[in-house]
């Protein structure tokens, strides 16, 4: 092949590449819509700093009407540098008045952060601190909607803890043995549980041992509290297996709860990070008496028994713990769910397959309201759906929720929140705000796919090992941070043109009788929160045309 040729032929090549991922974009004008009018304010004291747990929550509460108010950001947490305790007092103190609804965290309050709490930071005295401050702030607002929660410390020992982190299976076995012997006094296990017991140090150990007896002993005060002001409280499980210390503490945070007979007010779930956006739901479905009916269909039968990495359940009963966690209810009858939750997760025994992709498309061709949850218990892309729904071109702007993070808890909490307060906001907004309020939930997902799916789990990997061959620290990269976030941001880029070009802006993400509703542009901000890859802070901005009809 000459010279002229070979261009020639690489022309076209490009040519048919650019019209697979540009043609057939429909022709639009400019829609600009208005975002959802705030009709009423929550005060939140977060869990950390981290987006999930703040930037997450006042973006969902914006999708709900409610003006989500958080501390400002000198006075929260930044990674291993604690909260500034007092400052944050003065500030709620402040603030508590003005607002109708409060959300706080103990973690933040009492240990400055949640990674804080797993030293812990926090003393009696700042124990005291919070609980002396929760009361009065009730007693001098009585009319405020308030809410508190804690959460139970994992038992993952983080790998710059030394010693601690030599003796991680002896810990972890240890834990899981003593919750066992507890429960089915076995002899056998408490056999076993003296062996380990033996290997590791008395000190570890005792540290360990401390650790989850002072947290039950303050989860005590809690629920005494919940009791004696008639407030909400919820007490979350951090990473955790079936059996184990966390568990343990679970199960006696339960049995506190029954005895006060909290009722409705007393909350146990498994999971950290998404406390905040449950809390909110829950609030928002309280305040305009909303109680979603939620179908739940599972990729495969044998999802709902699963049990995920970092869950001490099933998915099935986590499904059921979130949902009556928000106040929702479960129905059989698809036909009559506000919107329908779909659960894949994907591992070693449960692969995507072609039903499972057809299944979902059926779904979203008909036009109903789909919360997608999409999972890998491995963390790799071939266990996930998404790649396969975006190679099948099925419609993903017609999604009215998606998630899928780290874990499950954390997933199931963002998903079925914003698939709750979306549906709910249909119920309660005139339709001719429902483009508006359709464009800003899309942009909340495009938010999502590039984050959960786009980073975590294509770039996240190959990141962490650039960094590694570099010499830099993925979780201590210093002066590094501006490279890192320089290679996320340029990864990210291209994503959003595949997402928009390859799918989302294929497809009307709202009709009504006059218009179609597209997506025809993604501008993103993302940067690194704290000096570690973990996590990102991305802020997604969405252009969006309509196509009248004729």
């Amino acid at each position: 092949m000459n010279k002229k040729k070979f261009i020639l032929l690489a022309l076209l090549l490009l040519c048919a590449y650019f019209y697979e991922l540009f043609g057939g974009m429909p022709a639009t004008v400019p829609f600009a819509p208005q975002p959802v009018k705030a009709d009423t304010s929550l005060l939140l004291a977060p869990l950390d700093s981290r987006p999930p747990c703040s930037a997450m929550v006042r973006k969902l509460g914006a999708l709900a009407s409610i003006n989500v108010i958080t501390p400002p950001q000198e006075l929260l947490d930044n990674y291993n540098t604690p909260a500034d305790k007092e400052k944050l007092f003065a500030w709620l103190k402040n603030e508590m008045p003005q607002h109708p609804a409060a959300i706080l965290s103990a973690d933040l309050l009492v240990h400055g952060s949640l990674l804080g709490s797993r030293v812990p930071l926090g003393t009696i005295n700042d124990e005291e601190k919070f609980l002396t401050f929760v009361n009065k702030q009730h007693a001098l607002n009585p009319q405020i909607d308030m809410a508190f929660f804690s959460v139970i410390p994992r038992l993952l020992v983080s790998d710059q803890l030394i010693p601690d982190s030599w003796y991680q299976w002896h810990l972890m076995r240890y834990a899981t043995l003593k919750d066992m012997a507890e429960t089915f006094g076995d002899p056998y296990f408490t056999r076993q549980l003296l062996a380990i017991d033996a290997r590791i140090p008395d000190d570890i150990k005792t540290k360990y041992s401390s650790l989850y007896a002072d947290n039950d002993s303050f989860n005590k005060k809690l629920v005494q509290l919940a009791r004696a002001d008639g407030l909400t409280l919820a007490i979350g499980q951090d990473d955790a297996q079936p059996f184990g210390l966390p568990n343990r503490n679970a199960n006696h945070a339960l049995a506190y709860m029954k005895h006060a007979d909290l009722g409705s007010s007393g909350l146990i779930t498994s999971g950290a990070d998404e406390i905040s956006v449950l809390l909110l739901t829950r609030y928002y479905n309280k305040l305009y008496n909303y109680k979603p009916r939620i179908f739940v269909e599972y990729s495969s039968p044998k999802v709902a028994a699963k049990i995920m990495p970092y869950m001490p359940c099933s998915v099935d009963a986590s499904i059921r713990d979130k949902i009556n966690f928000i106040g929702g209810q479960l129905t059989d009858d698809a036909a009559v769910a506000d919107f329908i939750l779909f659960v894949h997760c994907g591992d070693d025994d449960n692969q995507p397959n072609k039903a499972m992709l057809q299944k979902l498309k059926t779904l979203l061709i008909s036009d109903r309201h789909i919360a997608l949850v999409d999972l890998t218990a491995n963390y790799t892309e071939n266990e996930l759906l998404i790649p396969k729904l975006l190679e099948a071109k099925v419609p993903l702007s017609r999604l009215a929720a998606f998630s899928g993070w780290n874990t499950l808890s954390n997933s199931l909490g963002t998903a079925l929140s914003q698939a709750t307060l979306f549906t709910g906001q249909l119920h309660r907004l005139p339709q001719s705000e429902h483009p508006s309020l359709y464009a800003q939930n899309l942009n909340f997902t495009v938010e999502r796919l590039l984050d959960d799916y786009a980073y975590q789990k294509l770039m996240h990997a190959q990141l962490t090992t650039l960094l590694k061959l570099k010499g830099y620290k993925p979780t201590d990269l210093g002066e590094n941070k501006f490279f890192a976030e320089t290679l996320i941001r340029g990864f990210l880029q291209r994503q959003k043109i595949q997402l928009l070009y390859g799918d989302l802006g294929r497809t009307p993400f709202y009709r009504n009788n006059d218009s179609n509703y597209y997506l025809t542009g993604i501008d993103i901000n993302v940067n690194l929160p704290w000096t570690r890859i973990f996590e990102i802070n991305l802020d997604t901005n969405c252009s969006f045309g309509e196509n009248h009809r004729q």
